[in-house]
């Protein structure tokens, strides 16, 4: 079993009783199928970016629940002949990584700075022997 979400579009012209209608044909539809709903989110009336189906608005719905991947192609020819259901998208979430071991950075090693002597810098001698010209 994996981890699924679906966000699907009902028709706006039916009202709130008949859009939980549909959320329970689609939560029966992942129970039949063996899986298991996790989480509704009705997100309420939007407006579509373009007309589906003669329709301007829909109701969104986001629901996250535990499916076999082999059972995703009926589950989504299920929601393609639902008369209430405008438009779906299945999408298999990430799957939880393992919480890595912490290795701990090496030993800083601190290099001394290694003394060099340093040069005294002479100072050019004027010889006192001097040619004057």
């Amino acid at each position: 079993m994996r981890e699924y979400e679906v966000l699907y579009i009902v028709r706006a012209d039916l009202d709130d009783e008949k859009v939980q209608d549909a959320v329970k044909r689609v939560n029966t539809l992942i129970e039949r199928s063996g899986g298991s709903v996790e989480r509704t989110n009705l997100w309420g009336k939007r407006k579509l970016a373009y007309e589906v189906k003669h329709q301007k608005e829909g109701s969104y719905v986001l629901q996250d629940f535990q499916f076999d991947p082999n059972r995703v192609p009926e589950l989504e020819a299920a929601l393609k002949i639902t008369e209430e259901v405008l438009r779906h998208l299945i999408v298999r979430k990430p799957e939880k990584a393992a919480p890595a071991t912490v290795v701990p950075p090496p030993a800083e090693v601190v290099l001394e700075p290694i003394a060099v002597e340093s040069e005294s810098v002479s100072e050019p001698v004027v010889s006192a022997n001097r040619e004057e010209s």
